[in-house]
């Protein structure tokens, strides 16, 4: 078989019988033979148009109407039942015509379905973008393309391929003669070529510029999606309003049911069973992908991060990227981790403290005040199990590990921008800037004509207007109306465990009564996961109306409000509970005879001991049923999605003779991508990494092994990602971008509130510094600390776990404490926040080397730019003369 479109290449050298398939959209009448040629063979006709083979289908629009039966009328001509079906009509018709007018090739495939005396029908409208349309959009979304020239091979000889000890030393066996699955990042910086701005007046300066494979299919799909949000679909002239454009709009209104590029063909490995020894069998790149990259035996290998950009686009291949290096980085923390938790189980089993605690049940000397209003007095070695989990963690290894994760969280930081900056430059992303980037369609409609202004960067005049106060104070408000809600959840649990404690302290049963306080915080910290899933999703809708009406400019500026929006929910949501835990329960609930009260109800302490064994129960709870939850999630979600869309699309049948019909047994391309979920964003896949990152580095003085169920949730997820995006999507719409965005900066708060965080947990909440000031001051380990560490209430004949006399006013030990306790923070934090700094200044973001690249191909790119550069200046001044006269024209008749 010859090698259909262009140079195959050979997968690997164990995959010797594939090759790929390049999709390239060249007419397909070079390659009929090739395609569904034989039986049971994938037929990639089906990806061009059937009345013009030389255009390759680049987006599909899909609709469905009510026609009545053809036996009934005696004809077959579509008739709306209601006002609404009637409007969406007239609405399509519009939105079609300005496509067309705008070059954009427009063929459609129609299925019939009965359904009584009515015939649904599902109209699929297929969609080209000629090379003039593409061409011009390409140049006003200022688009990357090769030059044909190549000053820069003198330069890039000298880039030393940087490559790091774990790198090379541990994954170098790991994708040995794996082509597809090694870390291509340094063979593509060997070849990498300049790139500039696309102009059509210089547009025989770009390789191939007049080759139908110009733009690959993920170009074509950016500009064609670009387009289809910018179309309007009503006549101005005739009532339309500016809002009326964008298919986003249609699709809100049932005008369309979705909108996707196709993707390149079927999943599924084609079998070589049948195939001579020296025939091959060829791959598109989806089946490259899902062979290369989403299949779960490939978990230890490189990703294909290349062929993962070519083929989804920029923002899906960063994220992939991002996720790779933080699995990887996070091998050290686990191993760490994993060291410390081995420390803090053999430790146990010499600790004075649980001794002093579980030999209570033998002696039954010592009893502990009620609990709550209707508990009665216990033993103290009814604590014992509570007093193994928080001591575990009472130790020097625990502070160690603190301060190991503050400092791998900076070197983690601090790589991945350099990391990143190389894939920008790669991808030709690295002067990206949000100035550079168009308006979105839905606000440059808002803007009148002389809402303008001159952009310096891109020497364009682009649409800009003020940002409304108004709007962004009532969105600030809307976040705080919800950060309240999730207050006065966290409360609701609080309130749900107390009376759950009281309720098994009261039954008669003894042998409930020593898990009455695990069982209560068990429960309440599965109905505060429950309660996180639930407001997440309300959330999320509510955050993203609000982020559209207020109608930011760019697409960056639209993704980092609405990102931003959600995450300080988030944050609240999943890490509320952690909070309370740690720094307020038991911290105001008073002492017995002076007790404090929330409506009426006492509030709930602390164990002996403190709440750090509580903390630890409520963070594996939350944190590995989040994973557990989230992978069932991810998995079933898009399965029964793609389940439910072709129990809606069955028994279609296609119209005309059996020469024009589609097979039933078949699926098309587009029928097939129909039926796959939509995966609208990236943002609920950041959003599980970053609160996982979290997790793992705030409070991991209670939970060490937080990394190492990181590391192994990650190995998942990146397979598990992959296959969705593969397999169980539709094709994602490609963006632009040169980094994981706001992400980055949410990211470096976070681990300086974790500092912050773990120098707090160790000092107050866990009994680390007060049993180190007690062998302190003692010189005798902590022999009698739970004996000097209970206070005596001789009204009640019982004690509780604080420093007071018996007026329960503090001790002089309880003053030297605190001091100690704010000391060690002080030291911690000074110090921890010192070294990171030091790291930011000593590791540049930029590799040196590199940044000469990037300023060498910013020089050479400008030279091409001076022509348009003279041009611009030249009418600059005039045209700010006429905005400024509209402007006064405006305000005159306003």
């Amino acid at each position: 078989m010859p090698a259909p479109l262009g140079r195959p290449e050979q997968i690997s050298p164990s995959t010797e019988h594939y090759e790929r398939l390049t999709l390239d959209p060249i007419p397909r009448t070079c390659c009929d033979k090739l395609m569904g040629g034989e039986e049971g063979e994938y037929d990639y006709s089906l990806h061009y148009f059937r009345g013009d083979p030389d255009k390759r289908i680049d987006f599909i629009l899909v609709y469905r109407e009510i026609i009545e039966d053809i036996e009934s009328s005696g004809e077959n001509t579509p008739i709306q039942k209601t006002g609404k079906e009637l409007d969406a009509k007239k609405k399509r018709r519009i939105f079609e015509d300005n496509l067309e007018r705008k070059g954009i090739a427009i063929e459609r495939e129609t299925y019939d379905k009965n359904e009584g005396a009515d015939i649904k029908r599902v109209v699929y409208v297929k969609l080209h973008g000629s090379d003039k349309c593409l061409f011009e959009y390409a140049e006003h979304l200022q688009m990357k393309k090769l030059l044909k020239i190549d000053p820069m091979r003198i330069f890039r000889d000298e880039y030393k391929e940087e490559k790091s000890w774990l790198d090379w030393k541990i994954f170098s066996t790991f994708h040995s003669g794996e082509r597809f699955y090694k870390d291509e990042i340094w063979d593509e910086m060997k070849n990498h070529k300049i790139s500039a701005r696309f102009e059509q007046k210089k547009a025989d300066r770009f390789v191939n510029f007049d080759q139908p494979g110009f733009f690959t299919t993920s170009e074509r799909s950016y500009i064609l999606s670009y387009i289809l949000q910018e179309t309007p679909f009503q006549e101005e002239a005739k009532g339309g309003q500016k809002g009326d454009v964008g298919i986003e709009y249609l699709l809100t209104d049932d005008v369309y049911l979705s909108w996707y590029p196709l993707h390149d063909g079927p999943f599924e490995i084609p079998s070589i069973e049948d195939k001579e020894e020296d025939e091959k069998v060829f791959l598109n790149d989806r089946q490259v992908l899902s062979m290369f990259w989403a299949d779960w035996g490939r978990w230890y290998k490189y990703q294909p991060l290349n062929r993962v950009r070519i083929y989804f686009g920029d923002t899906v291949a960063m994220y992939f990227a991002w996720l790779g290096f933080y699995t990887k980085l996070l091998i050290f923390p686990a191993i760490v981790g994993t060291l410390v938790f081995a420390y803090d189980v053999y430790s146990v089993f010499n600790n004075e403290v649980i001794g002093d605690v579980c030999d209570n049940l033998k002696t039954n000397h010592t009893w502990i005040c009620r609990a709550c209003d209707k508990c009665t007095v216990e033993q103290l070695g009814m604590y014992c199990v509570d007093s193994y989990i928080a001591n575990a963690f009472n130790n020097g290894g625990s502070v160690f590990f603190a301060v190991f994760i503050s400092f791998w969280s900076a070197f983690f930081l601090e790589f991945w921008k350099r990391y990143q900056i190389t894939l920008a430059f790669l991808w030709s992303k690295a002067d990206f800037k949000e100035n550079q980037e168009p308006a979105r369609p839905e606000y440059a409609v808002t803007c009148e004509e002389d809402d303008v202004r001159y952009n310096p960067i891109t020497l364009r005049w682009e649409p800009y207007r003020e940002q409304s106060i108004l709007k962004t104070i009532t969105a600030i408000a809307v976040v705080i109306i919800t950060v309240v809600v999730v207050l006065i959840t966290l409360i609701s649990i609080i309130i749900y465990k107390i009376a759950v404690y009281s309720v098994f302290q009261g039954v008669s049963d003894n042998s409930l009564k020593p898990y009455a306080a695990t069982i209560a915080s068990v429960t309440g910290s599965i109905l505060q996961l429950i309660a996180i899933t639930v407001l997440s999703q309300l959330y999320a809708w509510l955050a993203e109306k609000i982020t559209l009406w207020e109608n930011y400019r760019t697409e960056t500026e639209y993704q980092n409000n609405l990102t931003v929006k959600r995450f300080i929910f988030e944050f609240f949501n999943y890490y509320g509970s952690c909070f309370y835990i740690a720094f307020f329960k038991g911290n105001f609930a008073g002492y017995p005879g002076h007790y404090s009260r929330l409506f009426g109800i006492r509030l709930d302490t602390c164990a002996p001991g403190g709440c750090l064994g509580e903390l630890a129960q409520n963070l594996a709870i939350i944190f590995l049923g989040k994973q557990i939850l989230n992978n069932i999630q991810e998995l079933l979600i898009p399965v029964i999605k793609a389940w439910w869309s072709r129990k809606k699309y069955n028994r279609y049948q296609g119209p005309g003779d059996d020469k024009q019909a589609i097979a039933i047994s078949m699926s098309t391309p587009w029928e097939a991508d129909n039926d796959l979920a939509v995966q609208e964003n990236l943002f609920p896949e950041y959003l599980e990494m970053v609160i996982q990152y979290g997790f793992a580095t705030m409070f991991v003085v209670a939970f060490p092994v937080a990394p190492l169920f990181a590391l192994l949730n990650n190995i998942v997820e990146i397979r598990l990602d992959a296959k969705k995006y593969t397999e169980l999507f539709k094709r994602a719409i490609p963006v632009n971008c040169m980094s994981i965005g706001i992400w980055y900066t949410i990211l470096d708060y976070m681990a300086s509130i974790a500092i912050i965080t773990n120098a707090f947990v160790i000092a107050f909440t866990s009994d680390y510094i007060s049993q180190l000031l007690w062998d302190f001051e003692k010189n005798d380990k902590l022999k009698g600390y739970v004996a000097g560490h209970l206070s005596e209430f001789k009204e009640g004949n019982c004690r509780y776990w604080d420093y007071r006399d018996e007026k329960g006013n503090p001790l002089v030990y309880w003053w030297k404490l605190k001091a100690v306790q704010f000391i060690f923070v002080v030291i911690f934090e000074h110090f921890v926040f010192s070294v990171v700094r030091l790291i930011d200044l000593l590791i540049p973001d930029v590799p040196e080397k590199l940044e000469a690249l990037i300023h060498l191909e910013d020089s050479f790119a400008r030279e091409m730019m001076k022509e348009v550069l003279e041009i611009d200046l030249e009418k600059l001044e005039d045209m700010r003369n006429r905005v400024a006269i509209k402007k006064r024209q405006r305000l005159k008749y306003t």
